[in-house]
């Protein structure tokens, strides 16, 4: 299983052991270099001391060398070695060589020659060479014969330096890597843990709890972001959920009373055969019909919330559109006494023509069916901006102002609408529902509580 936790420990011990590593290392190689330096530096010293103890006689040169202030070049304890050349031939040795001898590897006095060899005790060493004057301290001169002088000394003192230099690292190694294997994990688990409090909390939210919100005070920053989207997204649930539950009772509701008179219908065909006519078949279609309709429009909605609905957008002309719905509806307007006024203008616009005859069909329906005998319906298609809008203006006499908000809720109708049966309260929200598919808006308003107007507006217009 993918683990983020798992990755990150991975990742972070890799890197903490590989900078441990390599700083245990680079602290090894310095400390190492050091002790190399300042071994060598005191056995140059300890050559130069030698140096010093080169005078000149009668005879040339000789060589005035004491065992008692440098122990270890005497035979008893053989741990330190030198030998001087003259000219190739052998000046002076120390006691500790015996019948060994030194290899001629020669340096300056500024740049000498230093370098590991084998003793002649068996012993490993490190040996400096190199050439020099001897100086005559009485004259203060330096004198003309330049001698070769190798001193060598055992290095079993800088080998058990650096011996416990590599056992310090290889234990300081293994106590890093051992607290960083415990501390890397326990450290996230402590840093994630938030996540995990998150996963819980969420884990006890259902349908029945989507009331419920993820506290933002004292989480992490980093989840911050993540509680607040998902707060956001439980407010959509439970407004999608409350709007179903309004929309499944609303459904029952609205199906209780055909269904109660298609039952009161078979009920009294039974009971009473030989009365039996044609209204009641009239009665019963007529309540079939309503209920077809009525499940298609959910249909639709359901479709078309789902995305589902198929939009097929072209460009057509808004008027013709008008034109073509509105003689449907012209003769029941002039029986109703009402007043049309229409002013339109031939305005290109793209939309899907069948979605968008549906709903002038639906307008047209609302503002007849909700006009009072005598009055008036105002159509005005016109130009707004890049925009093309289809107004229509209808008098009511029982709208109120807070009635505008609900227009576009499912089932919602006025007391006095419900009666009869032949409003379903899905035209105006299948009408915007469409509207909103083709990338239109579909608004109400009211300016005066006796004058309602819908805009159906649509996508900026290209030039």
């Amino acid at each position: 299983m993918n683990s983020i936790r798992r990755r990150l420990t991975r990742e972070l011990l890799s890197a903490a052991l590989t900078v441990f590593g390599g700083g245990l290392l680079a602290l090894y190689f310095a400390a190492r270099h050091t002790a190399i330096t300042q071994f060598d530096d005191a056995l140059q010293v300890k050559s130069h001391a030698i140096c010093t103890m080169t005078l000149p006689s009668p005879g040339g040169v000789k060589v005035i060398f004491s065992n008692r202030f440098m122990r270890g070049f005497d035979k008893k304890t053989p741990h330190d070695f030198f030998e001087i050349w003259d000219q190739g031939r052998p000046l002076a040795r120390s006691g500790s060589l015996r019948d060994g001898s030194l290899p001629t590897v020669f340096g300056t006095l500024a740049e000498p020659r230093i370098w590991d060899l084998p003793l002649p005790n068996g012993e490993s060493g490190r040996a400096i060479g190199f050439t020099f004057r001897p100086r005559d301290p009485a004259a203060d001169r330096v004198l003309q014969p330049e001698l070769q002088i190798v001193v060598a000394v055992e290095r079993a003192p800088l080998d058990a330096t650096l011996s416990r230099l590599l056992w310090l690292l290889i234990a300081c190694a293994a106590g890093l890597t051992a607290a960083t294997v415990w501390f890397v994990p326990h450290a996230l688990r402590r840093g994630l843990s938030p996540l995990h409090v998150l996963g819980e909390y969420a884990a006890d939210i259902d349908a029945r709890s989507l009331a419920t919100r993820f506290p933002t005070d004292g989480a992490p920053a980093e989840l911050q972001p993540i509680t607040r989207r998902l707060n956001d997204l439980l407010a959509r649930l439970e407004a999608s959920f409350e709007r179903e539950r309004r929309f499944s009772a609303d459904l029952a509701h609205e199906l209780r009373t055909p269904l109660a008179e298609l039952r009161s219908a078979a009920e009294c065909s039974l009971k009473w055969p030989d009365t039996r006519d044609r209204s009641t078949d009239r009665e019963t279609l007529a309540i079939s019909l309503q209920m077809e309709q009525l499940v298609e429009h959910m249909l639709a909605l359901a479709r078309s919330e789902q995305g589902q609905l198929a939009v097929r957008n072209e460009s057509v002309v808004l008027d013709d559109i008008f034109q073509r719905v509105w003689p449907n509806y012209a003769e029941r307007a002039h029986d109703l006494g009402l007043s049309v006024k229409v002013s339109t203008q031939a305005a290109p616009v793209t939309a899907d023509p069948t979605l968008l005859q549906s709903i002038v069909t639906n307008l047209c329906e609302n503002a007849l069916c909700y006009t009072p005998k005598g009055g008036e319906i105002v159509v005005g298609v016109e130009t707004v901006g890049h925009r093309v809008a289809l107004c229509i203006t209808n008098t009511t006499d029982d709208l109120e102002t807070a009635d505008v908000s609900r227009l576009f809720d499912r089932f919602w109708r006025k007391e006095k609408a419900r009666t009869g049966g032949a409003h379903l309260g899905l035209g105006l929200p299948i009408a915007r529902t469409f509207a909103e598919a083709m990338g239109w808006t579909l608004t109400a308003a009211s300016e005066t509580p006796q004058r309602l107007t819908f805009t159906l507006m649509s996508p900026p217009v290209p030039t």
